[in-house]
Formats: structure tokens, C-alpha cells, sequence
């Protein structure tokens, strides 16, 4: 990643944070922007780990500043870090004395739309396959002692507990009264209950038998 130089020392301050400390915290108010130094940071959204950077002169938080939102994202020191943090109010003049300010930050927002595309791709290959094992583990559930069957190795496995598929049963049986087609497999999803990397791994370990 290019360099980036440092602004006018009036338009940015140094901030140091030690290991454990949180920068932001996801949906925080704040249009600051940080440029990495020293040290390493962890990024979470919803509570789970997303990111490392350590990389110094990387840029954090430009988002919040163009789009207006809040924080999307946890930034947590993992290290001993030191950032040069740019105001939001002053990014514009910062910019406008620091043009290389302004390039970076395209660059950045480039890569990021760049790396967006490919994760796209790769997540559509990756639904598919999921849809695929999902009709797989579908093709076991041809008749009610099968169905129970897998219930029962759910459980058994410890992808689910007993209270867990006694509630989404219940609610199975009161939406087939409604007519409505759906599986107990959607309604643990749906519910948290199962993860989608639970039901692959479900279905590999059946592989192996």
C-alpha cells in the first residue's frame, strides 16, 4: 500500500492506544479518520472477527466520512498502536493542501470496490454449493423416519440441542397447518439455531459413513 504523508499539523493529531483498547465500536457516531502507524488492529461486525490489520499507513473509517453512516465495524487494538487521525471536519482542507491524501483514499476505495466484485463471486460460487448440499441433505428426507433420523444426528452431533428442536418442531407442525412449504432445516436457520457451515459440515460427516 502506498504512503501517505502526513497533513498540515493543524488539520490531523497523533493518538496512541494501547492493547485492549477499542478506536470505535460499531454503530458509534464519529467521521474521523484513522491512518494506521504502528501496531495492529482487529475489526469485528455483529460481534465476530473480520480483520487484522497491521499494515502501517492503512487507512480506517474513511466510510463513515463519504457515506454519512455510522461505524460499521469494531476496531479494536490487538497491539500497542499509534495512528494519525485525520477530523472529519478538516478532511476537505486536508485534501486540498495534500492532494496525495485525496489519491490514496480513491485508491483505497478502488481496491475495496476491486476486492468487493471478487467476494461477490466468490459467495455466489459458494450459495450455490451450499443450495447443492442442501438439496443433498434434502434428498435424505424422503420420508418421516428419515426426517427423524437426521433430527435425531443433528442432535446427536451437537449442531442443535433438544430444547432447540422441540421449539422449531412446534413451530413446523403449526406452519404445516398453515400450508405453508417449508423444512425444520429453514426454520433452525432461521432461528439461529443452525448455521449454513453447520449443515456442510453435517453433510460431509455423512460422506464419511
Amino acid at each position: 500500500m502506498s504512503k501517505v504523508s502526513i497533513p498540515d499539523e493543524k488539520l490531523f493529531k497523533y493518538s496512541f492506544y494501547r492493547a485492549g483498547t477499542k478506536i470505535f465500536s460499531q454503530g458509534d457516531s464519529g467521521t474521523d479518520i484513522f491512518i494506521l502507524k504502528k501496531g495492529a488492529v482487529t475489526v469485528s461486525v455483529d460481534g465476530q472477527l473480520v480483520g487484522l490489520i497491521n499494515s502501517p499507513d492503512t487507512i480506517i473509517g474513511e466510510m463513515s466520512y463519504f457515506l454519512g453512516n455510522k461505524r460499521t465495524a469494531t476496531v479494536e487494538a490487538v497491539e500497542d498502536s499509534e495512528f494519525i487521525v485525520i477530523p472529519g471536519d478538516y478532511l476537505y482542507d486536508t485534501i486540498l493542501k495534500k492532494p496525495e491524501i485525496g489519491i490514496q483514499l480513491l485508491k483505497i476505495l478502488a481496491i475495496r470496490l476491486k476486492n468487493t466484485t471478487k467476494y461477490v463471486s466468490k459467495l455466489e460460487k459458494e450459495i450455490e454449493e451450499l443450495r447443492n448440499k442442501l438439496r443433498e441433505l434434502e434428498g435424505l428426507q424422503t420420508n418421516g423416519q428419515k426426517q427423524s433420523r437426521i433430527e435425531h444426528e443433528l442432535v446427536n452431533f451437537g449442531f442443535v440441542s433438544e430444547e432447540q428442536l422441540d421449539e422449531c418442531m412446534r413451530e413446523l407442525e403449526e406452519r404445516k397447518k398453515k400450508n405453508e412449504n417449508v423444512s425444520i432445516l429453514k426454520i433452525l436457520i432461521d432461528k439461529g439455531y443452525l448455521t449454513t457451515e453447520q449443515i456442510i459440515q453435517y453433510v460431509d460427516t455423512k460422506k464419511g459413513f
